[in-house]
C-alpha cells in the first residue's frame, strides 16, 4: 500500500513539474495594439496622436502651373529685365511646388491650444537646381494660438479681402499677405454672434518700403524698374493693427486699421549725426463679402482701403526688406513707370522733414458656380500713388520733357496709377483636383509722363518715351489638393 501511495504521489508531482515546464514555454500575452483614432474635436482629417488626447491634422498640396508673361506663382511681368519684352523675355516659365502643414490641438480649461506650421518646396524655369535640393525653400505659417492669443508668423489682421479665393495671379494692386504671412503677437476677443476685435503687433518687414532721400537726384530717385534708393532706420519700432470683424451666415464684414513707424537714418555729409524727426504713417481699410441667395457658394467681395506713409498696406509690390520695386514694362518703345514708397526728405537740407506718401486702393471680385464642379471668378483692381511730397515736386521740376524744347515736368511727376481686370475658370474632375485657367489685364497709368530714359538694351531703341503701358498675362495650373 506504501508502495502504491509512493507512486501516486510521484506521478502527480511529475505530471506538475511537466505542466510547469510546458506553461514557462508558453509566450507573454501580447498589450492590446493601440490603433490610431479619429478625432471629430475639430472637423474633418484629425486624429488622434497615439496615447495622448491630442488632434492633428496633416495637410498640403502639390502644384504645377504654366505661365504667360508671369515669373511663376502668378508673379505679372511688371518690371526688371524680363518686363523689357524683348527677345531675351521668357513669356513662358513653369514652376512645380510642394506644400504641407501641420494642424495640432487639445483642449485646455483656456480653450483649444493650436499650433500650425506650413511651409514648402520649389522650383521654377531658370532655377540654378533641376533636381536634388530645391533652390526655393519657405515658411509662410508657424504660430501658436492659446487663450484667444497668436503668436507666430500668420495672415496680417489687417488683410481682408482674400486673393486667392478668386485668382489664380498676384495682385499688385491690393494688399494681401496670405500667400507670404507676417510674425504678429496678437489677441482676439470674441463678443458672440460671430462678432471679434483683435490687436495685434506686426513685425514690419513685410510692410516697409522705402523711406527716400530725393537729393540723390533724379536719375537716382527716379530708376527704370528698379526700387527707390532707401534711407530707413533700422528696424525698432512694429506695427500697430487693429480688427473688428463680423462673421454670420450673410457673410462676413471688417473694418482695419493701422500705425507704421517712418523712419530715415541721416542728413547728408560723411560725419553727420542729424537726421528727419519720426513720423507716424497710418493705413484704414474696410471690406464686405456677401453670399449670394441663391446658393451661398457664390459670393461678392469688395474692399477700399487708404494710406498715408504706409503704401504696402494698400498695394502688394513686395515682401523683401526696404525693398518697393515699382513699374517699369516696356512696350516697344514706350515705358510705364511707378514707384512705391512710404516717405520723403531732401539730405541736402538739414531740417528736411519726412513727408509721407498716399496711396488708395480699391478691389472687386464675384464667383459663381456653373456646376458642382466648375466656378468661375470675375475681379478687378485700382491703385493711385502719390508722391505728396514737396522735395519730389523740386527734383520733377529739372526732369526735361522728351523733345519738349526745353520744358520740364510739372509737381506730382511721381504720382501714378495702374488697374486691372481678370478671370479665373476653375474645374474639379475629381475631388480635391483642381484644373485652373486665369487671365489677367495690366494697365499702367505712369509717373514722369512725358519724360525719356536712355538706355542700351538689345531689342529696344536708344530712347524710350515715358507713357502709359500694359500687359497680359496669364497661368494654367493642375493642383491635387490633402486636407487644408
Amino acid at each position: 500500500m506504501k508502495m502504491v501511495k509512493s507512486l501516486l504521489l510521484g506521478s502527480a508531482a511529475g505530471l506538475f513539474a511537466v505542466a510547469g515546464a510546458q506553461a514557462a514555454d508558453l509566450p507573454v500575452k501580447a498589450k492590446p495594439v493601440e490603433y490610431v483614432k479619429v478625432c471629430s474635436l475639430y472637423g474633418a482629417g484629425f486624429y488622434y496622436i497615439p496615447g495622448t488626447d491630442t488632434c492633428i491634422k496633416i495637410g498640403g498640396f502639390v502644384r504645377t502651373e504654366w505661365n504667360h508673361n508671369a515669373n511663376g506663382s502668378f508673379s505679372v511681368y511688371r518690371d526688371g529685365a524680363q518686363a523689357l519684352m524683348t527677345r531675351a523675355t521668357d513669356t513662358l516659365r513653369n514652376r512645380s511646388r510642394f506644400v504641407t502643414s501641420f494642424d495640432v490641438r487639445s483642449q485646455t480649461e483656456y480653450g483649444t491650444l493650436r499650433a500650425y506650421a506650413r511651409a514648402g518646396w520649389q522650383w521654377t524655369s531658370q532655377d540654378p537646381t533641376v533636381g536634388g535640393s530645391s533652390s526655393t525653400v519657405y515658411l509662410d505659417r508657424a504660430f501658436i494660438q492659446f487663450a484667444g492669443f497668436t503668436f507666430g508668423k500668420t495672415q496680417s489682421y489687417f488683410d481682408f479681402f482674400c486673393t486667392g479665393c478668386y485668382s489664380l495671379q498676384t495682385n499688385f494692386l491690393w494688399v494681401d499677405t496670405g500667400g507670404s504671412g507676417t510674425p504678429v503677437a496678437a489677441y482676439t476677443a470674441q463678443f458672440g454672434n460671430g462678432v471679434s476685435a483683435t490687436l495685434s503687433i506686426e513685425d514690419y518687414t513685410e510692410q516697409r518700403l522705402p523711406v527716400v532721400n530725393t537729393s540723390v537726384g533724379a536719375a537716382a530717385l527716379f530708376p527704370l524698374g528698379a526700387t527707390q534708393p532707401a534711407s530707413n532706420h533700422g528696424y525698432e519700432v512694429p506695427d500697430i493693427v487693429g480688427a473688428l470683424r463680423v462673421d454670420q451666415a450673410w457673410g462676413s464684414a471688417q473694418i482695419s486699421g493701422a500705425a507704421h513707424l517712418n523712419q530715415a537714418t541721416y542728413y547728408n555729409g560723411a560725419n553727420q549725426t542729424a537726421h528727419p524727426d519720426d513720423k507716424w504713417g497710418w493705413a484704414v481699410g474696410a471690406g464686405l463679402t456677401l453670399k449670394m441667395p441663391w446658393d451661398p457658394k457664390d459670393t461678392l467681395s469688395v474692399m477700399g482701403t487708404y494710406c498715408d506713409g504706409a503704401a504696402r498696406y494698400c498695394s502688394n509690390p513686395s515682401a523683401t526688406t526696404g525693398a518697393g520695386p515699382g513699374y517699369g514694362l516696356v512696350n516697344t518703345s514706350t515705358v510705364g513707370v511707378g514707384w512705391w514708397s512710404d516717405a520723403y526728405y531732401n539730405g541736402a537740407v538739414i531740417g528736411s522733414e519726412l513727408e509721407n506718401s498716399k496711396t488708395w486702393s480699391v478691389v472687386g471680385a464675384f464667383e459663381h458656380y456653373w456646376t458642382p464642379s466648375l466656378r468661375q471668378s470675375v475681379y478687378a483692381g485700382y491703385n493711385s500713388y502719390e508722391s505728396n511730397s514737396s522735395a519730389v515736386d523740386a527734383v520733377c521740376a529739372t526732369i526735361p520733357v522728351f523733345n519738349g524744347g526745353g520744358a520740364t515736368l510739372g509737381a506730382g511727376c511721381g504720382d501714378w496709377s495702374a488697374w486691372n481686370v481678370g478671370s479665373r475658370l476653375l474645374w474639379n474632375p475629381v475631388a480635391n483636383l483642381d484644373v485652373g485657367l486665369d487671365v489677367m489685364y495690366t494697365k499702367v497709368d505712369s509717373a514722369l509722363s512725358g519724360a525719356s530714359y536712355t538706355q542700351a538694351t538689345q531689342g529696344l531703341p536708344p530712347v524710350l518715351v515715358v507713357g502709359d503701358t500694359d500687359i497680359w498675362a496669364g497661368v494654367f495650373r493642375i493642383q491635387r489638393n490633402f486636407w487644408p
